[in-house]
């Protein structure tokens, strides 16, 4: 049986590889390279308000999510566990289902009208069709070299990275520490940048100042939630992108967190989302519950008062 550590090195590890990053967290199916995953999209805004507007150009930053949104749904093949009891009553997997899900996915670092988003969604566009000939082995294409912290496994996709990341002037992360736990992270950012009853588990942080933990947060009178956290460093690229289910399940807020940095905050019915555009990189974190909870990550459903209170539980400043 897998302790609660080893659980989430499977949930974060899904941030570090080349097949997916959804709703359903609890899944295994990951390789081992430390990669990141993508899927971007640009919004489908209402085109009366656009008309309303006036505008000559989209204005970004109006419809929340939408804003971070791949300019169309994607097709997920998700693989869902069937369980078993072994000999000792132990409930474990025996074999993997696939399930078919058209969802909408979400750039996680930032706005879909910035270069970084675009980088993004166009290596995604390349990524889905080059490998939906072809299958790799575990290999690492570029062990300790320019490509090992991105989903690069022959010589073509390394040309085809190079290319948008030249065509939209970003750099690459080059080396990675990894992080062991919130002494670490309160090491490497400040000890107010997780408040009382915060705690990471473990994670990464990038030489460019890229960001990524597991945590998990103890409210009065609720419990534990946990979340992964992710701050992209402008500049940068990267793959990760998340899977949110549909866009219109979300109820969203603007929000000024006690110490006074603005966020976005985003409450669905299984995840829940802290987000902003900050001075030097993007933020977000994807909080493992929602208003219809999640027995496995969380203490129950949440409402606006506890996510409030989770984006109150970090020093944001301490980031820039």
């Amino acid at each position: 049986m897998k302790n609660n550590r080893d659980l989430y090195k499977e949930t974060f590890s899904q941030l570090h590889t080349s097949v997916r990053v959804d709703e359903l967290i609890k899944e295994t199916t990951m390789k081992t390279h430390t990669m990141f995953t993508r899927r971007l999209l640009t919004v489908a805004a209402a085109a009366a308000l656009i008309c309303a507007l006036g505008a000559t150009a989209m204005a970004f930053n109006l419809f929340g999510l939408r804003d971070l949104a791949f300019p169309e749904r994607t097709t997920l093949r998700i693989p869902v566990p069937v369980f078993t009891q072994d000999p000792d009553g132990w409930e474990v997997i025996d074999h993997y289902d696939e399930e078919i899900r058209v969802v909408d996915m979400i750039s996680m670092q930032g706005y879909a009208d910035t270069p970084e988003a675009k980088a993004c969604m166009e290596w995604k566009s390349f990524y889905d069709q080059y490998m939906s000939v072809r299958s790799f082995g575990n290999e690492i294409y570029d062990e300790g070299g320019k490509y090992q912290h991105y989903a690069v496994y022959d010589d073509t996709m390394a040309a085809k990275l190079d290319e948008i990341v030249d065509k939209y002037g970003l750099k690459l992360h080059q080396t990675m520490t990894e992080l062991d736990g919130t002494g670490d992270l309160r090491g490497e950012l400040g000890a107010t940048f997780l408040g009382e009853g915060n705690l990471a588990f473990w994670g990464y942080l990038y030489d460019d100042g890229t960001l990524s933990f597991e945590g998990t947060a103890e409210q009065v009178d609720y419990g534990a939630m946990d979340y992964q956290f992710r701050y992209v460093r402008k500049g940068i690229f990267d793959e990760v992108a998340l899977n949110v289910g549909n866009l219109e399940d979300y109820t969203e807020w603007d929000y000024e967190t006690a110490l006074g940095v603005p966020v976005k905050l985003s409450l669905g019915p299984n995840r829940s989302f802290i987000w902003a555009d900050m001075e030097n990189g993007f933020l977000f974190i994807n909080v493992l519950t929602g208003t219809a909870g999640d027995d496995t990550f969380s203490s129950g459903p949440i409402g606006q008062a506890e996510l409030e209170k989770l984006a109150d539980s970090f020093d944001f400043s301490l980031l820039n």
